[in-house]
């Protein structure tokens, strides 16, 4: 087995997929209500 090979390793990359996913989509809806509110504030 040469080294620095991870064998079977789909479910972390599926997981590393799922939290980038989920950190960026909690970052653009943060985003999009703090903008709203500022330009309600104006």
């Amino acid at each position: 087995m040469p080294e620095g090979v991870i064998y079977g390793g789909w479910s972390f990359v599926i997981a590393a997929y799922a939290i980038t996913a989920t950190g960026l989509t909690v970052y653009a809806w943060s985003l999009f209500f703090r903008l709203r509110r500022l330009r309600e504030e104006e």
